[in-house]
């Protein structure tokens, strides 16, 4: 991921105001990394322009404390119904483990065929007002799937969790994304801003399982940026990663970003997990 160096003096002017109006600090530099600055240098910034007061949040809590979801517990193999799905890798911090088999092609292109017609353009849901919104970093189209909306879904709603262990009723419905060339998602964190976080609708999202639904000819990569984790789409593969514990801290090294497609078209299903039931 490229990084931001250099900030105009209009946007050092941001952030003085930003900071005057009361906004929390934390937010602001998430707001600079979903622009594409490095956090380092985000964090440095806001310091240097803010005093002191300006320390942001993430640096004064407790270091994020580490604990093994279910599906990490379960070795190198792992079952759903009668299929068997094999870890390919694994990292511990954050927690990311990608997965082979997950779906059978034939499974892939069905719920391709089934969200095509249905794809509009993506949004980011807004960190002050909790409303979806269009945004420059994110130029996919999605569409939603409701819960056990047709027989194919239940079917990968039951397997995923079945996987992670955690109810269907812990989990957003199925989200279908396609990216065609150039088309990206700049980097972002899954989990919600503490002052989104409803926790009579579920609560914060803590995981999210992310399956590749084509392979795609260059480019469109899932990158975490702090770790130099690369994961290039194989069809019919997955990746979950774990960024929220017991104790209600969020792992910022979670931070991650798709890449724009070159060549072909990426296609992608998310489901996102929450603490608790939404429904």
């Amino acid at each position: 991921m490229e990084k931001i160096k250099h900030i105009s003096s209009e946007f050092k002017d941001w952030i003085i105001q930003t900071l005057n109006r009361g906004a929390s600090p934390e937010k602001i530099v998430d707001a600079m990394i979903s622009k594409g600055f490095d956090e380092t240098f985000a964090l440095r910034t806001l310091l240097r322009i803010g005093g002191n007061q300006s320390i942001v949040t993430a640096d004064k809590q407790s270091p994020y404390y580490y604990e093994i979801p279910e599906i990490g517990q379960k070795g190198n193999k792992l079952y759903a119904g009668d299929r068997e799905i094999k870890v390919l890798s694994r990292v511990e911090h954050p927690f990311i483990l990608h997965l082979d088999n997950v779906l059978s092609r034939e499974e892939c292109d069905k719920l391709i065929s089934l969200s095509s017609d249905r794809l509009q353009p993506s949004h980011i849901i807004d960190k002050n007002t909790g409303e979806n919104r269009a945004a420059s970093g994110r130029t996919s189209k999605g569409m939603y799937f409701t819960i056990n909306e047709n027989g194919h879904v239940s079917t990968i709603e039951k397997r995923i969790a079945e996987l992670t262990g955690y109810p269907i009723e812990n989990g957003e419905g199925l989200q279908v994304l396609n990216y065609k060339i150039g088309e990206e998602y700049k980097p972002h964190f899954d989990y919600f801003p503490a002052n989104l976080v409803k926790e009579d609708k579920g609560g914060q999202r803590i995981g999210t399982f992310l399956i590749y639904l084509n392979d795609v000819d260059s480019g469109g990569e899932t990158v975490f940026p702090k770790l130099g984790v690369s994961i290039v789409p194989k069809k019919g593969t997955a990746v979950y990663f774990h960024y929220g514990n017991s104790k209600g801290q969020v792992d910022r090294l979670s931070l991650h970003t798709s890449v724009p497609v070159s060549e072909g078209e990426k296609w992608v299903a998310t489901k996102w997990i929450r603490q608790g039931r939404i429904y």
